[in-house]
């Protein structure tokens, strides 16, 4: 009878014992699969792969730097373009037949030659174009013309530029009156019907393209001839003067003068510059 009870209790003591052993050997001593040190190492994995996703590799961070950099080269770009379409979007204008000395000849499919071909005396002849630089307004806070030299006795004057319209007549120095702001092919600048200095290096003559410009939210005016904007102090339109009475003209004074006017938009001088 000793040797079974001491079978039994052998067998018992198996039995609730190493159910016990074999589920640390399957889950692991914490009962979860893990012992301590495999959910250690686990939960260093972690934090790692954590700080590794805040914290982005040299790579990226360049990869970063160039998605910066093309996004602000495509804002540059996008910048120019408006810029470019804003300046070149110029109302349609040309000699008016209808303010124009009787001496001069309007030619040309826009109507943009004037050819002093009348009374070979030594006068003044000038023509005004069609529409005020306010018209340009609504499509761009600058206004610029120029005009090309065709033709020219060497010795003779052409005057062109921006007047009051209303103030002026065919056979006067337009230059020379209150509201005109005007560039004189020996070099002169005139400002409000007055002379402002003279320079010889800005004299024009035939072959020349000479250009003028209104910057209307500053009144500033700028000079140009064959493309490059000529270095002159800053003038201003005065603002006793209103936007809409201003009018592009240009005077002739010697029998055989011509010249061709170009309103935009393609210029020898490049407004983007401006």
């Amino acid at each position: 009878m000793s040797v079974l009870f001491a079978r039994i209790a052998e067998l018992y003591r198996a039995k609730t014992i190493e159910p016990s052993v074999a589920s640390s050997e399957v889950f692991g001593q914490d009962g979860y699969g893990m012992n301590d040190d495999q959910f250690s190492l686990d939960e260093e994995e972690e934090e790692e792969q954590q700080e590794d996703r805040k914290t982005p590799t040299k790579d990226a961070f360049l990869q970063l730097q160039n998605d910066q950099k093309k996004n602000l080269e495509k804002v540059s770009e996008m910048e120019k373009q408006t810029k470019k379409k804003v300046f070149l979007k110029f109302q349609e204008n040309f000699w008016n037949r209808f303010a124009c000395h009787k001496d001069i000849e309007i030619s040309g499919d826009k109507c943009l030659i004037a050819h002093l071909k009348g009374n070979p005396s030594g006068y003044w002849h000038s023509v005004f174009a069609k529409y005020p630089i306010v018209l340009n307004k609504h499509l761009s806070d600058f206004f610029y013309y120029e005009i090309s030299v065709q033709k020219k006795e060497k010795n003779w004057v052409i005057s062109f530029g921006f007047a009051v319209k209303q103030q002026t007549k065919l056979d006067r120095a337009i230059r020379c009156e209150i509201g005109t702001y005007a560039f004189d092919s020996y070099g002169g600048i005139w400002i409000n019907g007055k002379r402002n200095g003279t320079n010889a290096e800005y004299s024009y003559g035939v072959g020349d393209t000479v250009g003028i410009g209104l910057y209307l939210t500053t009144r500033q005016i700028i000079f140009t001839k064959n493309g490059l904007r000529l270095d002159i102090s800053d003038f201003f339109v005065s603002p006793s003067f209103a936007d809409d009475s201003f009018y592009p003209f240009v005077s002739l004074l010697r029998f055989g003068d011509k010249i061709e006017a170009n309103f935009g938009p393609n210029f020898k001088f490049d407004l983007e510059t401006f």
